[in-house]
């Protein structure tokens, strides 16, 4: 049975990583003539490090590669300022034009990160502003209003660069700052902060076309005849998940009470899932998630190696291995084209392998819980006769084999070499290990 859970790991394993290198082999094949759409909404609504990576790393990269204009379609409540400066200056630099197109709304820092934008569209029912930046504390909920020149006096510097380098109303872009200023649809054209209506994608496509707006000091005709929507990839998707508050509240919560728990417990053998636990909500914390990445394939290459060839059973110990593991692809930093058309077959390879293998040690942990509950069949005591199994893997001294006894396999250890097929007496137990010895004839 060891040997066959070995070969089921091995292949499993190999056909993950074949998959993998494949689609990673597969580059994407944009239409010329298409802009390339990116979605900042849903879980990647908010202005973070994810958004971030997505927007401008995935898309951004890509459209400037393709030589296609970038639209970026917005529906959020906005984020964090470092993600808003990082995404605004790739706009600001961009090698190909990029249009902002307002969904339905864009707040703080979704209305900054819009403004260097070569066009800004918005619906008729869209609202753009509320920017001046606020402080939440985490654990209460409570908002506060940030009014420090420190930080004010560089963001309305910033808006300033950003508007006029694109020939936007400055003073009205400032009042989203100063006076928390929200724009309608229309009043935001009327205003001079958007450049035109558009009632959705097709409608803003067709107002676009033949419009030269002017890219690096030069001036470049809009030359597209429709769209092709660019997903996200699955590291952002697990990214911008593992990130979200909520969740990596209770992740803190699970690890940090968790492996309180295990060690006044005594029940030391969960330590490696509160520990996986723990380095997934550091992911928040600003460490660098390359970094968690790399130390999760580590960690978890680890402890499936410790559970397959050291350990006597399969449990927890191989369960948090194949959730380090699986998280660790997942987060993998691959370059942007790799995943495009390609990302759920990724994503698909990862959960169906891993949820195998997270099947397999399922059940072997629930199998192994049965036999301690019911640890008395097998157990040796003087007053009652020995029982007998028979041997299934070669034992050897110093080298575990496997037995058959009252219809389950056990790990056994013997003083003699015992081949397969010979009936052997247990003698001991040591928890899921057996002593065992050649029958002796009656």
């Amino acid at each position: 049975m060891k040997n066959t859970i070995r070969l089921l790991l091995f292949v499993s394993l190999l056909i993950l990583s074949t998959t993998l290198v494949s689609l990673a082999t597969e580059a994407y094949n944009g239409n010329s003539k298409h802009a390339l759409v990116v979605r900042v909404e849903g879980i990647l609504s908010t202005i973070d490090v994810p958004t971030k990576e997505y927007v401008v790393d995935e898309g951004l990269r890509l459209a400037e590669e393709q030589g296609v204009p970038l639209i970026i379609v917005v529906d959020s409540y906005g984020g964090y300022m470092d993600a808003m400066y990082d995404i605004a200056d790739a706009i600001l630099h961009a090698k190909t034009p990029v249009i902002g197109f307002v969904k339905d709304r864009a707040y703080s820092a979704a209305c900054i990160m819009l403004l260097p934008t070569h066009i800004l569209a918005v619906t008729p029912s869209a609202s753009m502003g509320a920017a001046q930046p606020v402080m939440i504390n985490q654990a209460t909920g409570e908002v506060k209003f940030v009014n420090e020149s420190k930080i004010i006096n560089p963001l309305i510097k910033r808006i300033e660069l950003y508007a006029s380098s694109r020939g936007r109303n400055v003073t009205a872009a400032k009042l989203f700052v100063l006076k928390n200023l929200v724009l309608t649809g229309r009043e935001l054209v009327e205003n001079g902060i958007a450049d035109l209506i558009a009632s959705d994608l097709d409608d803003l496509i067709s107002k676009i076309r033949g419009r030269i707006v002017k890219v690096e000091g030069a001036n470049v005709t809009i030359d597209i005849d429709g769209y092709t929507v660019l997903d996200p990839s699955v590291r952002i998707l697990v990214y911008a998940f593992l990130r979200n508050p909520i969740v990596n509240s209770v992740l803190w919560f699970l690890g940090v009470f968790g492996t309180f728990v295990a060690i006044v417990s005594g029940r030391i053998e969960v330590l490696p899932f509160t520990g996986v636990l723990l380095i997934l909500a550091l992911i928040s914390s600003g460490v660098n998630v390359n970094v968690l990445a790399l130390l999760l394939l580590i960690l978890g290459s680890a402890m499936l190696a410790v559970e397959i060839f050291i350990t006597p059973g399969f449990g927890i110990l191989g369960i948090s291995g194949i959730i380090a593991l699986a998280i660790g692809i997942l987060l993998l930093p691959i370059r942007s084209n790799i995943y495009m058309a390609n990302y759920e077959d990724i994503r698909n390879t990862v959960i169906v392998v891993c949820g195998g293998l997270g099947a397999v040690f399922g059940l072997i942990a629930f199998k192994a819980a049965q036999v301690l509950r019911r640890g008395s069949r097998v157990a040796y005591t003087p007053e009652r006769s020995t029982k007998v199994g028979r041997v299934v893997e070669r034992i050897e001294p110093g080298k575990r084999g496997t037995v058959f006894v009252d219809g389950e396999y056990w790990y056994a250890e013997s003083d003699e070499v015992i081949e397969p097929g010979e009936e052997v007496e247990i003698i001991e137990r040591r928890g899921l290990v057996l002593k065992v010895r050649r029958r002796r004839s009656r």
